[in-house]
């Protein structure tokens, strides 16, 4: 793993844009609570948090240069080939011709980049297609949230040397019952989560015990 220090650690920019909803939850990445404002920011944190590529990442880490009224690039990620700047599309951003007002300069951002780190602007509804994961993710981060400090180490390599023929969550609940079924498939989740298994299933059906648990 990489040893880097973080170069963003908490929000530098906190101010909740009018009618957005707050939402306040824990990541089990960065080991601490963080606040949201406004779904799309939500289902892009379920995302960040889901990928086992994404070594670190800080919600609304500095302001946009220039942006009236003023607001955060979305999120700073780092991943090991390097950093990003994520912007939300807002609808006041998306160009428009019937009307007076001129589209902001947030979509021009795109392909550029500010302390020498690229912007990259995602379209909220690009991350529409993509419910079942985000609802599979949402609940699978919740439970890691709650639980994750119960969570025996042990197990987690028990249920990874299981791993060499794909298995339901269901199949390794049962060979491993010396251990209650929610913590098995607690340890499941922590795996997935660290990107040491993986599960084709959460794109496309509900979470369910079924799912089939295969090595990365």
């Amino acid at each position: 793993g990489m040893a880097c220090v973080p170069r963003f650690r908490e929000s530098g920019f906190n101010r909740r844009p009018f009618g957005c909803h707050r939402y306040d939850v824990y990541s089990p990445k960065l080991h601490r609570q963080i606040t949201l404002f406004g779904r799309h920011a939500l289902d892009l944190w379920i995302t960040l948090e889901a990928s086992s590529s994404v070594l670190s990442y800080c919600e609304r880490p500095i302001i946009i240069p220039g942006s009236r009224p003023v607001r955060a690039f979305d999120f700073w990620v780092q991943r090991a080939e390097g950093e990003e700047l994520l912007v939300l599309m807002r609808n006041q951003d998306q160009k428009s011709s019937d009307n007076e007002e001129p589209a902001s300069d947030i979509q021009s951002l795109s392909g550029t980049s500010v302390e020498g780190i690229p912007i990259r602007c995602i379209d909220p509804g690009d991350m529409t297609d993509h419910q079942i994961t985000l609802a599979n993710w949402g609940s699978i981060i919740r439970d890691l949230a709650a639980f994750e400090r119960f969570i025996p180490e042990p197990l987690c390599n028990d249920v990874k040397a299981r791993l060499d023929t794909r298995k339901s969550i269901a199949q390794l609940q049962s060979e491993l019952s010396d251990f209650d079924a929610s913590t098995v498939r607690l340890a499941i989740f922590q795996l997935l989560h660290r990107g040491e298994a993986v599960c084709s299933e959460l794109a496309t059906h509900r979470l369910t015990r079924n799912h089939v648990i295969a090595r990365p």
